[in-house]
């Protein structure tokens, strides 16, 4: 008797876990766990396709970023991203991207910053080994 007790005990504490549960999970949470089953990618496969959307900038693009006094916001890291999508669908491998007043040497299949410059620099520099430019 006493086990049938505890039985129906643990059963009775086991429900009231899993209604917390779903009455307390948030509707992001729903919805991201549905989006994921509905799109059947996998957690790397959503992981990979964020970091492949991110522009990286090289350690000599982040010390010339730092020499020269750039800020380069959120904002300006999508219009980048932006950019080497432009310059990829015309077939360019390194492009020159110029925003405001810089100047961004971008290798665009990698979506990775080569070098960075701002306009007291560009007034007398030849820009090489470039295969085109895209202005934004």
């Amino acid at each position: 008797m006493a086990d049938a007790i505890n039985t129906n005990y643990y059963r009775l504490n086991d429900a009231i876990i899993r209604q917390t549960e779903r009455l307390t999970s948030t509707p992001e949470q729903k919805t991201t766990t549905s989006a994921t089953k509905q799109s059947g990618q996998s957690f790397q496969q959503i992981l990979e396709q964020q970091i492949s959307n991110t522009v990286t900038f090289s350690k000599h693009a982040n010390i010339r970023k730092e020499q020269r006094n750039i800020e380069v916001t959120q904002s300006d890291l999508e219009k980048l991203g932006n950019a080497c999508d432009q310059a990829q669908e015309k077939g360019i491998g390194n492009a020159l991207i110029m925003m405001d007043d810089s100047a961004f040497i971008v290798n665009a299949t990698d979506k990775r910053v080569i070098t960075v410059m701002d306009k007291n620099e560009m007034k007398n520099k030849l820009f090489s080994d470039i295969d085109g430019a895209v202005f934004i």
